[in-house]
């Protein structure tokens, strides 16, 4: 299993949540955060230094490891524009996932 964590612009959720029904994901978790990237945030006030953060939607999804690679093109599909800002997909092993409702743990396998 893989944890897939997209940090994407907002104006692009709905058009991901699409792409992830598309291709028949199930689950996954979306919600706002801030942040910059390559970007460099938005700047703040003339004459004040530093950088704003930029509001972003963090989409984090756990996938086997057979439909990884669909997952991460989809989310391409919903938000690639070729330009700064667009996101970033992170891809991280996860060993096992636990069900709390039943205590069973899946190795490897999701349902």
């Amino acid at each position: 299993m893989v944890e897939l964590i997209a940090i994407i612009r907002r104006k692009h959720a709905a058009a991901t949540k699409e792409e992830l029904a598309r291709i028949g994901c199930q689950g996954y978790t979306a919600f706002p955060v801030l942040g910059r990237g390559r970007q460099r945030g938005l700047r703040s006030e003339p004459g004040v230094e530093g950088f704003a953060f930029l509001p972003k939607v963090r989409f984090t999804v756990v996938v086997e490891d057979e439909q990884a690679r669909e997952t991460i093109e989809a989310v391409i599909r919903a938000n690639q524009t070729g330009q700064y800002g667009d996101g970033k997909i992170f891809v991280i092993e996860t060993a096992d996932a636990y069900r709390i409702s039943t205590g069973e743990i899946s190795h490897g396998e999701i349902s």
